[in-house]
């Protein structure tokens, strides 16, 4: 079951890096064309809100239940390498990504309580830029692009 999850994992992350993509490209275009924000901006971001809220899910059944790394961040405590896999999946990794979790979540209902739909761009293009930013920083790049 590891290896599937795994490999879900990391392919999902091209749906959530296009989404996050998707959502920025169109939050920036409704802003520069005055458009109303429930036009398609709006629609956008939830699907990058889903599509990250899947690849949590799929995160936190690695992390928690599946994941050998987790026995071995618990065996070792807080002794670990910095740079190590054990260092980046045990801490970096997870506290990135749930910041970015967190911030699409937020940022949602922060854009909802906005005034006008510029005003509704222009903090959706901040935003779910740092949202998009997190996830960045947070994929394990020096990893295989698609574990197959």
């Amino acid at each position: 079951m590891y290896a599937i999850v795994l490999l879900l994992h990391g392919l999902w992350r091209w749906v959530v890096l296009l989404a996050g993509a998707a959502t920025i490209a169109s939050v920036a275009l409704g802003l520069s064309r005055a458009a109303p924000w429930q036009s398609g901006a709006g629609r956008i971001a939830r699907l990058f809100g889903i599509a990250l809220d899947i690849q949590v899910l799929m995160g936190a059944s690695l992390y928690l239940v599946f994941s050998p790394l987790t026995n071995e961040v618990q065996r070792v405590g807080g002794d670990v390498t910095p740079g190590s896999d054990v260092h980046f999946f045990g801490a970096r990794h997870a506290l990135l990504m749930t910041c970015a979790f967190l911030c699409v979540h937020v940022s949602s209902v922060l854009i909802r309580r906005t005034p006008g739909d510029a005003g509704k761009h222009r903090r959706a293009l901040w935003l779910y830029g740092l949202a998009l930013l997190l996830v960045l920083a947070g994929i394990p790049w020096w990893r295989p692009l698609a574990r197959l």
